[in-house]
This record gives structure tokens, sequence and C-alpha cells, in this order.
């Protein structure tokens, strides 16, 4: 037995309980097994391990000493033997980076299933699937398997297949997907691409096969043409019936959608969940090259069992996210106004909160671990998002670049052909910058990530043929467009019911309620003499005289409390986007709407 062979047992579907049986020829005297307690990609601390129950040891002489050193990893003594480990796991997890079992759908990440042997991890590691408990035979009687972890052995698709990864690595970052799916494939190349989507769903296969193929043209267009060792991609969409969220891998990526963001039949015009879903195949495709082949230097290699910090997450993530939706406009799957609208939104969330003058994107990058990850209720004071911000940055240097016979995608094709072997430091994008002999940019760029404070939109957009203005919002979630009502008094604070109760949650520094002395978690009761509801308060604030102090009623825990507020209205932050040239603007959008 060469290397390490891990079999994935469904043992039983109610409790979600998966049965790891894995087994290797020992090297070594005493072995170190690990699991890794993060998934690239996701910056946090998920400690998988706390779901491993009644792991065991032996070999062919009987059970063998596995001891325990820390929250993940284990100290197993052999006796030269082949070793046999066994371990259950609870899968339970409605996300894209652990492990998540019912009698519908079996989502697997082996990062968060399959031990390490430390001193195997560069030998190959096999997998396959088994299923012994009779009630879950018949459930998964007609399931399939769907991954781009190579096959070595069986019919494609089949669960009795057998799966080999090269090493280690290879093997935590090939997502399977088991059940009843449908799959379309298209190429791209000569590539092989496969589109997997889980459950049985009313949508239009054909629109989201075309649709997606048009994004994966123009993202590979950015790089110039795909990376040289992809022979296949998968796009294994997990359909349920809430959520959302995507996690890029080497030669798939496991998508997350509601059931009603797919494409509806026989509709010309798609709604926006669609568009929104199409924007996440574009961000997890293009992280094909930025980021699980080129990335950050302080990441080779990946080291799983704690953080590892990078203050380059606004480039990967950030300019990812501004070219997710471009490629919606460029590839004409959205309209010119569509895609400005969307960019109406992003500027209006960045600029809106606070934090955005408190935290530079590299302290956001280096702390997403801790915070990025970990948001409370004051994060939009205290946090920003390498994502959002990073994609205005973005949008920025763009358009800077393109003023000197430049843009951003020769740029990162350039850091991608110039880094791929060794990974970016922190100043290479700036020393490429200084190498086009565009100083002024590079420490523009300094400026814009090392800095807390406002990005010169207004100054710069109107050389991608837009002009940049601001209105005060109607209530706390108007984000885009433009209003003509005149502005209602507010309150600076999102609001959360729980029943019948309309409690504080995210407060805004320097707003009219936390001048009137309100805190997150305050139940609000009355405004002026009149009960608060979720519906009466937008009212009362229209209604009030603005500028007027009015007794504001809440419970603070068990004590009640009179504030007194004064009702003003939002400062002007809704961005509202107009073309002032639209030659302009069509040569950066490379269309002509």
């Amino acid at each position: 037995m060469s290397g390490v062979h891990y079999q994935l047992t469904l043992a039983d579907l109610s409790s979600k309980t998966l049965l790891v049986t894995m087994r290797f020829q020992p090297t070594h005297a005493v072995h170190l097994l690990q699991l890794p307690a993060w998934i690239p990609g996701s910056y946090m601390i998920r400690n998988f391990a706390r779901h491993i129950m009644q792991i065991h040891a032996y070999d062919k002489n009987g059970v063998l000493m596995l001891q325990q050193l820390d929250k993940q990893r284990w100290q197993l003594q052999c006796n030269g033997e082949p070793v046999t480990v066994e371990y259950q796991v609870y899968a339970n997890d409605l996300s894209v980076r652990a492990a998540f079992v019912d009698d519908e759908v079996a989502v697997l990440n082996p990062a968060c299933l399959c031990l390490e042997v430390e001193t195997l991890k560069e030998h190959a590691h096999q997998l396959t699937l088994h299923f012994d408990n009779p009630d879950v035979k018949r459930v998964t009687k007609y399931w399939r398997v769907a991954t781009a972890l190579p096959r070595i052995q069986g019919e494609p698709l089949s669960l009795d297949a057998i799966y080999q990864a090269t090493n280690y690595q290879h093997l935590i970052d090939s997502p399977l997907m088991l059940g009843v799916f449908t799959l379309q494939q298209f190429d791209l190349d000569g590539v092989p691409h496969y589109i997997a989507v889980s459950g049985q769903n009313l949508f239009d296969e054909a629109r989201l096969l075309r649709d997606v193929k048009t994004l994966c043209q123009a993202q590979r267009d950015v790089f110039g043409g795909l990376p040289e060792d992809l022979d296949q991609y998968w796009f294994l969409l997990w359909v349920t019936e809430s959520g959302y969220g995507g996690l890029e891998h080497q030669f798939s990526t496991l998508l997350l959608c509601n059931r009603f963001d797919l494409p509806v039949p026989a509709l010309e015009q798609q709604d926006e969940a669609y568009h929104t879903l199409l924007g996440l195949f574009s961000h997890e495709y293009f992280h094909t090259w930025w980021v699980k082949r080129l990335k950050p230097s302080c990441f080779h290699p990946y080291q799983l069992a704690q953080e590892q910090y990078s203050q380059q997450l606004w480039i990967y993530e950030g300019f990812t996210s501004y070219f997710d939706d471009l490629a919606l406009v460029q590839a004409g799957l959205i309209s010119q106004q569509q895609y400005l609208t969307q960019l109406e939104k992003l500027i209006t969330r960045v600029t809106r909160n606070p934090s955005e003058q408190v935290q530079s994107l590299t302290d956001s990058s280096f702390t997403a671990w801790t915070k990025f990850y970990l948001q409370d209720e004051n994060a939009v004071n205290s946090v920003v998002s390498y994502y959002a911000k990073g994609a205005l940055v973005a949008l920025l240097l763009d358009a800077q670049l393109r003023q000197h016979g430049y843009d951003l995608a020769l740029l990162c094709r350039t850091l991608y052909q110039e880094y791929l072997d060794t990974g970016t430091a922190d100043d290479s994008i700036f020393n490429l910058l200084d190498k086009w002999q565009l100083p002024q940019i590079a420490e523009q760029l300094r400026q814009w990530v090392n800095q807390a404070r406002r990005l010169p939109l207004e100054s710069i957009l109107p050389s991608l043929g837009l002009s940049l203005d601001w209105r005060i919002p109607q209530q706390f979630d108007d984000i885009c467009g433009s209003n003509d009502k005149i502005p209602p008094a507010a309150l600076g604070c999102s609001l959360k019911p729980q029943g019948s109760a309309l409690l504080v949650h995210q407060l805004y520094h320097g707003s009219a309620g936390q001048k009137a002395g309100l805190m997150a978690g305050d139940q609000l009761l009355a405004l002026a003499g009149f009960k608060i509801t979720e519906s009466s308060l937008p009212q009362l604030l229209r209604r009030l005289p603005l500028y007027s102090v009015q007794p504001l009623v809440i419970f603070r825990k068990d004590r009640l409390l009179t504030l007194s507020l004064t009702l003003d209205t939002a400062p002007a932050n809704v961005a509202m986007l107009r073309v002032s040239n639209q030659n302009r603007l069509n040569r950066w959008l490379n269309t002509a709407d």
C-alpha cells in the first residue's frame, strides 16, 4: 500500500454522520495526523476537527495508541504494519467550506474530512465512497458524483469510482457534490467545462450554459489564455432554499445559491437575482488565475494549522470583485445602465460606512481572520471590506492606467506572468507601476490602500465618462438611483425585528441616533408619544418636523429610558452616476450601449 486511502461512508443520513476510514503503510514509528484549521480562500479559523467523533486506530495485531495533542492533531504509535484509522464526522454545515449531508445532497470538502498524515502529504491520496446502510442505499439509488478530482477507476460520475489526488493539498482542494443533478458541458480552448446543478429545478439550462461560457471567455481574455495546467473545470452549483456563496478551487468551484436565482425558462430579460448568480460564477472563475495560481508569496505554501497573514487581500479579492461584474457588461449579459446601478450600490455601501475612514485596506486584509470574518454590530464603524473598497480601488486604478495607455487587465496579466511561481510580495504591484514609468500612480495607489480615507471618486470617474453626485437617502436601505422626494429624518441605524419588538442593530457613529444616546440592542418603544413599530417608524420620521427635539422612549435591557432625539436627515451619501461622455464610457466597457 502506497500513499493514503480514504473511504467515506454515508453512515446515517438522519444524524448527518459520515464514517471516515483511512489506511496507510507507516514509514515511521510515530506518525502525526492533523486536520486543517481553515480552508484556502476563506480566511477564518474553522476548527474543522471539532466535528470528529469516536476516533481510533488499529492494525492487524490490534488497537494502536492514538493520543490527541491539541484541537486538531493526533499522535499515532505504529508497529510497521498497515494502519487503519476510523472516525465519525458530523456533517451539517450549510456552506461551501465544510460538509453537509441530507437525503437530497451530500457536499463534501475533504479539507474538513480527511486527516493528513504529515510525513505522507506529498504522496498520492485515493478516495472512495461507500454506502452499506440499506436506508442510505435506497435514498441514494440515483445519485451521482460531480468533482474535479481525477478518476482512476470506475465509470464517470459513478459512486463506485476510485479517485486519486497527486498529494494532500490536491485532495483538500477538490470538493465533491453527490446527489441528483443536471450536468452540462462546454469546451473553452479545448478544455472541458462542466456545470452541475444539484436537485430538481425549474430553470433555463441552455441559458445558464450559454451565459456561463460567455463569462468564462471574458475572464480568459483578461489573462490572455487559460492556465497551462487546466485540463478540466467544474462548476458545482448547490441549490438550496436560501443561501449564497462560493469558494474557489484549482480545477473547480463550489457555489451555493437560492433555487429561484436560476434563470427563468423562456424569459429574455432575467431579474437581478440571476445577474447576481452570474456575478458569482464570474467571481469564482476569475480566481482560477487570481488566487488559485497567482497568490501572495506568504501563501507559498499554505500553512493550514494556523492563520497566515497577508496585506494583499485587497488585490486578490478586490480586483476579482471589480472584474466579476465588469465581465457581465462587457460580455453583453447586462446593460450599461444595469452595470451603473450596481456600481452606484457599491459606491454607496463603501462610502456610507464610517469604517472607510477608520481602517485601511491593508489593515483590513491583515486582520481578516479576526475582524472581516467575525463582524459584529459595530463593523460598519470599524471594518472596511477589502472586497468592496478593493473593487473601487481597482476601478480607479483602471481609470488612471487607461489615461497612460495601459489598463488593469494588462497589469493583472503581467503580474500573473512575472510572479506565478513565487507569488506577489507586498510591493510587487507598486514595483510594476514604477517599471512602467508610472511613479505617480504607484504613490497614489499606496495612499489609497495604506490610509483610511475616502477615495477620489468624483475627480477620477470623469475619465471613464461618468460624473458622481450624491443625495440624501429616503430610508436606511436606499443605496442607488435618483429620488426627488423630500428626505425624511433618519435615526442613522439599522433595525432588527424580534417578535413584535424593534431593536437597534447597527448604529452609525455621528448619526442622530448616536448623538441622542442610542446603543446597539436598545428596543424602540415610542417617538413623540406615538408607538414605534416597523411600519409606523418611517411614517413618524417623515411627518415630524425636521430639526425638532422629540422624546424617544426605549428599553435598554430591563430599564425604561427616555432620550432626547433631534430629528435630522442623514448625510447625502447615496451615489448617483450620470453619463457625462458616452464615448469614454463605451471604450471602458467595450460596448456601444
